[in-house]
């Protein structure tokens, strides 16, 4: 017959030794992310403005005669302004969040840890999806950032069974 085993402390303290790199890993990814956030929240005026400017290359432009002057239209990209941006930002930012305490969680040895970091990372493309769309012009890196998330979730999974519930 088929013997059940259960895990022992012994056994949670000779778990391989991918788990803690990927927390690294993610641990300074989502130190990045922070980073790169807040800059591009401070900074979201000019990123728009760059995006929306005569020299962009963009079939997605658009006349936006929301400012009252008829004569002189602002030129904007889809539902891309400033706003929108810098709610992603703050989005991105409580995205990184999450997933610096599941690494931090992870690291400790505790599988709520990935859960936050499968949280984290899908907020981070809903929140993606909810103020852009399916804009895949605005998207770039954040789609790349995702695609590397869920590659990270998977590969954490595979350790699912060296994290103990709390």
């Amino acid at each position: 017959m088929f013997q059940l085993t259960s895990l022992t402390p012994s056994d949670l303290t000779h778990r391989p030794l991918l788990l803690p790199i990927l927390c690294l890993l993610t641990f300074f990814g989502s130190v990045t992310g922070l980073v790169f956030n807040s800059l591009g929240y401070f900074n979201a005026e000019t990123l728009v403005n760059r995006i929306a400017s005569e020299g962009s290359n963009s079939r997605l432009k658009v006349l936006d005669y929301s400012n009252g002057d008829l004569t002189n239209p602002s030129i904007r990209i889809g539902n891309i302004n400033v706003e929108n941006y810098k709610k992603f930002y703050i989005g991105g930012a409580v995205s990184c969040i999450l997933c610096l305490v599941g690494s931090v969680l992870m690291f400790r040895g505790k599988r709520n840890g990935f859960y936050s970091l499968v949280l984290g990372i899908f907020f981070y493309l809903i929140s993606h999806f909810l103020l852009f769309g399916d804009n895949f012009g605005a998207m770039g890196l954040s789609m790349l950032a995702t695609l590397l998330g869920l590659v990270m979730v998977v590969l954490f999974s595979l350790n699912l069974k060296y994290l103990e519930d709390e």
